[in-house]
């Protein structure tokens, strides 16, 4: 039993959790207070873009999807918007990653920075489509290109920890 809990422990979802709880942390606390231009980064939605890049289309949405949850939980939102917008954008982010065999670095970060912009423009989408008002309006364009060019910044290093993070050992953690 104890080894049933260390494998468990050291599963790439642990990690996943972990990881999450942690982009989570910096979020809500160091990027609610810095915004550029006035608009909050979403380091969120770049981890998940960070994921869908360096996996393929379901990690990213499941991983999407997880973080969303999570991100749900902290909010006062009702609970699964975030979590179908990030599952989106791990997807798509997943998508954009797979006509290339070997993509270069600067094309993982030029997919990253689009996805995460998108995700800028599609989360006030999906607040409005479930009842959510006054999230429509001119400023998720200076939203959109805020996160992009933080996220050219950002997923830099954040594209090294999604690859630790969701690492298979022995192939027995997926």
């Amino acid at each position: 039993m104890f080894e049933r809990l260390l494998r468990a422990i050291a599963s790439r979802w642990f990690r996943l959790v972990l990881v999450v709880l942690v982009v989570l942390s910096i979020q809500t606390t160091l990027f609610s207070e810095i915004r550029p231009f006035g608009y909050a980064v979403q380091i969120v939605a770049v981890f998940v873009a960070c994921v869908g890049c360096t996996h393929d289309i379901q990690t990213g949405a499941v991983v999407g999807l997880i973080s969303g949850f999570m991100y749900d939980a902290v909010l006062a939102t009702p609970l699964g918007v975030s979590a179908i917008v990030f599952g989106a954008l791990g997807a798509l982010a997943a998508l954009l990653m797979q006509p290339f065999r070997e993509p270069t670095w600067w094309l993982r970060l030029l997919a990253v920075s689009v996805v995460a912009g998108f995700g800028e423009v599609l989360m006030p989408v999906m607040k409005s489509v479930v009842g959510l008002s006054g999230w429509l309006d001119a400023r998720i364009i200076g939203a959109s290109l805020v996160t992009f060019v933080a996220a050219l910044i950002v997923a830099s290093p954040l594209i090294p920890v999604s690859r630790w993070t969701l690492r298979e050992r022995l192939g027995r953690d997926a």
